[in-house]
């Protein structure tokens, strides 16, 4: 992701939907960010594949000028999290009814934990 120091342009407001649905799914998100003066844009995720997918996305982000906040959905939540490193100008990522990217403990052990916002 891209760091701080960008958040101080404009954010942009990334929508990416879930499996089961497509991005006319976020039309009444988008009109209320638009009446709120927030910029927004609902991305269509093709559902091709996670790694297609994520990458049709971080392209679509990537054209997206300055920071963006990308928002997943459900499967949405896995595509945002593959194609924001590959972004470049992704400031933050958030996840509605999705899960959020897990990690391994320290100790190696088989376990996870989920990640929190820092």
């Amino acid at each position: 992701m891209t760091d701080a120091s960008t958040v101080n342009s404009r954010v942009t407001v990334a929508l990416v939907h879930g499996a089961f649905a497509d991005s006319s799914s976020w039309n009444d998100v988008v009109e209320q960010l638009q009446a709120a003066g927030i910029a927004v844009q609902a991305i269509s995720n093709p559902l091709r594949g996670i790694s297609a997918d994520a990458a049709y996305v971080a392209s679509a982000i990537r054209q997206i000028p300055g920071p963006v906040l990308a928002v997943g959905h459900s499967y949405g939540g896995a595509i945002i999290t593959n194609a924001a490193p590959h972004a470049g100008n992704v400031v933050g990522l958030v996840y509605v009814a999705a899960f959020p990217p897990m990690k391994a403990r320290p100790s190696g052990t088989s376990k996870v934990t989920p990640r929190t916002a820092s």
